[in-house]
């Protein structure tokens, strides 16, 4: 779909309508308003611009309301975008499955890959990633040179803020299971919050779907239920807040599955790692329910818990088992990488709420 902001300034009484042309460049047209009868105003559109959507006479544009002025666009029946991968064949399973979410993160509709030789363990790597990493991919066809993927529209049935809300409990609950899996050597427990990665992995890569779409055309804004294009900033940011702190509960668990050490640990470390992870829920609550006081305390609370850290360090270094020492080492500091994921939910969670007030 093509389309162009419209600016309108009441001043003035001009119309600024940005277009691109041939070579990229982004070029500005200047309309006057003009009023026809008692109550309408209209302006003429670009002919450049309807020659290239191939608008004619009788055709109907939309006109979208947003905070900074209104979007014309195009009111025809988009057709899905479909992206094509060609393989040279050279290629290791792990670059083939970059370019497929590459192509999947940027929005396209169908995804086709086409392979000059016969690569059957990249091809299986790449379903087996589609199927534990990616919501709404379906695969549509399949030869010994090629694969077609279709990704089925679910942003409806899967909203933007129910798919962070989600998101954030599953890493919510891997924190504080983590935890308790190196706190009982429970390598049961710790291979089910690893299993949990690939949950968090789904969500997040259709948040950064949605959001890569909806910047891409603010038509759909509404679809994913935000108003402003700069909300995609502080989106984006909190579900890789929220991915980066799953991953950090997953290394806890690597600790508790490749450890033989079965000495208790620093009792400590629970504590503060429980403080942590209800932190880690309170800032995720001031950004989905904006709330500037809440954001407010959760900072003074990390900022409180960070000395907590600091002066368990200090103190680790008195230990005389060297590989309790190290492992539990790597513990806090995953610990203290979380409470700054947290911290960084609470500052966007600022921003968005004291942006919402000034609106109002």
């Amino acid at each position: 779909m093509i389309y162009r902001l419209v600016r309108l300034n009441i001043f003035l009484q001009h119309i600024y309508i940005p277009v691109k042309n041939n070579n990229g460049v982004q070029e500005t047209y200047t309309r006057r308003v003009q009023k026809t009868g008692r109550s309408t105003f209209i302006i003429s559109l670009p002919k450049e611009w309807v020659e290239k959507t191939s608008l004619k006479k009788l055709d109907t544009v939309k006109i979208v309301t947003l905070p900074f002025g209104l979007l014309v666009t195009t009111d025809g029946h988009e057709q899905g975008r479909e992206s094509v991968i060609r393989l040279s064949g050279n290629e290791t399973p792990d670059e083939v499955v970059r370019l497929f979410f590459s192509k999947y993160l940027d929005g396209s509709d169908r995804i086709r890959v086409e392979l000059s030789s016969y690569l059957p363990q990249a091809i299986s790597v790449l379903k087996d990633r589609i199927r534990r990493w990616l919501v709404g991919v379906e695969i549509i066809g399949e030869t010994a040179t090629e694969l077609t993927a279709q990704v089925l529209p679910v942003s409806d049935k899967l909203p933007l803020h129910t798919s962070l809300e989600r998101m954030g409990e599953i890493t919510s609950h891997m924190l504080v299971e983590a935890m308790t899996a190196f706190s009982r050597n429970d390598k049961a427990l710790a291979e089910d919050v690893v299993r949990r990665d690939d949950e968090v992995d789904r969500f997040y890569h259709f948040i950064t779907r949605q959001l890569n779409i909806a910047v891409r055309d603010y038509a759909k804004l509404r679809n994913i239920n935000l108003s402003d294009p700069s909300d995609c900033i502080s989106y984006v940011l909190v579900a890789k807040s929220i991915e980066r702190a799953a991953d950090h509960a997953v290394t806890i668990s690597n600790i508790t599955l490749s450890t033989t050490n079965n000495s208790k640990p620093d009792q400590r470390i629970i504590k503060i790692n429980a403080k942590v992870a209800e932190l880690f829920d309170t800032s995720l609550a001031s950004f989905l329910y904006p709330s500037t006081e809440l954001a407010n305390k959760t900072l003074s609370q990390i900022a409180a818990i960070s000395s907590e850290m600091n002066a368990y360090l200090n103190s680790q270094k008195k230990y005389l088992d060297l590989e309790r020492r190290l492992t539990e080492l790597v513990v806090i500091n995953s610990v203290r990488r979380v409470a700054e994921y947290a911290a960084d939910i609470s500052e966007a969670a600022i921003n968005l709420a004291t942006k919402d007030s000034f609106s109002k």
